[in-house]
């Protein structure tokens, strides 16, 4: 599982942002090559992208890149200039329907095999950025199973159903979409915030109440608040850590259910349920925690 806290998204085109993210506090960098002003000038923003996605990796930051869509007919030359060893993850921007995924998968699978590279190594986040993307993502998160994560588009959510200050309510909806489908499919899920507008203050807050992993922003600055908010809380994980161990108990004598009760030193009181559900939820939980101390050790 990656650490999804805070993803910092930069042009290909802005070379002194790309070289300042090499000491970037976010979890992940990630290499914009599908925003509009990329369109004109996408040889120049495919070599500074490979130039730097290079220097970032070795600092041990993983490197993402978001890409153009499958019908923009950029996609392919995108991923030949950045599918190598230095990237972890590929954002796929406007993703509508399941060939969308498959599509990807193939593209990438092919350049893996290319390079001499682990056949799934690199992840694919499917960005959802309008209502169709949003009703047909159970079904794309079926078509392949590359998926690392699942991205929401707060903007690209507004400009396709044309929403105005006071479409909380929407927001909300949508995220509650994304955070069932993303559990049902055992995935996290981030939100991604394309621009500054007032109305969005809350969402990062909102999206985690809603049970996000991580939010996707412009700026340094808010990284390490992202990385603050979106951090497991360390009770929940020592919980979480006394439940594996008691289902390892369960187990062994030949049961299916049993019960954390008082046995956690930072939460005395609390009894937990122990049986399949809970332990899978337990295990989610814990891989989280280690990918964010795992994250924390190499920043």
């Amino acid at each position: 599982m990656l650490a999804l806290r805070s993803l910092l998204v930069i042009s290909a085109l802005d070379g002194h942002a790309l070289t300042a993210a090499a000491r970037s506090a976010a979890d992940a960098v990630v290499i914009d090559l599908a925003r509009p002003a990329i369109v004109g000038k996408r040889v120049e923003a495919r070599a500074l992208a490979v130039k730097h996605a290079k220097a970032i990796a070795k600092t041990g930051r993983p490197v993402f890149a978001r890409v153009a869509d499958t019908r923009s007919h950029e996609m392919e030359a995108d991923l030949d200039a950045l599918v190598g060893e230095w990237l972890t993850a590929l954002v796929l921007s406007g993703t509508e329907v399941p060939q969308d995924a498959r599509d990807a998968d193939v593209q990438i699978r092919k350049r893996e095999m290319r390079l001499g590279l682990t056949p799934g190594g690199i992840r694919l986040i499917p960005e959802i950025d309008s209502a169709e993307g949003l009703s047909a993502l159970p079904r794309i998160l079926d078509a392949v199973d590359r998926h690392a994560a699942v991205a929401l588009s707060a903007e690209g959510l507004r400009v396709d159903l044309r929403l105005g200050e006071r479409a909380s309510a929407l927001y909300d909806h949508a995220m509650a979409d994304i955070a069932i489908h993303a559990d049902t499919a055992r995935l996290p899920w981030v939100l991604t915030l394309d621009a500054h507008r007032p109305e969005w203050a809350a969402l990062p807050t909102r999206a985690h109440d809603f049970g996000a992993a991580g939010v996707a922003l412009h700026h340094e600055t808010a990284t390490r608040g992202m990385n603050a908010l979106f951090t497991p809380d360390p009770t929940e994980v020592a919980i979480a850590r006394v439940m594996m161990t008691e289902w390892e108990q369960v187990r062994a004598s030949g049961t299916w259910t049993g019960v954390v009760a008082g046995e956690v030193v930072e939460a005395p009181t609390t009894d937990r349920i122990v049986d399949r559900r809970t332990v899978r939820r337990a295990r989610a939980l814990i891989a989280l925690a280690d990918a964010v101390e795992h994250r924390e050790r190499v920043r």
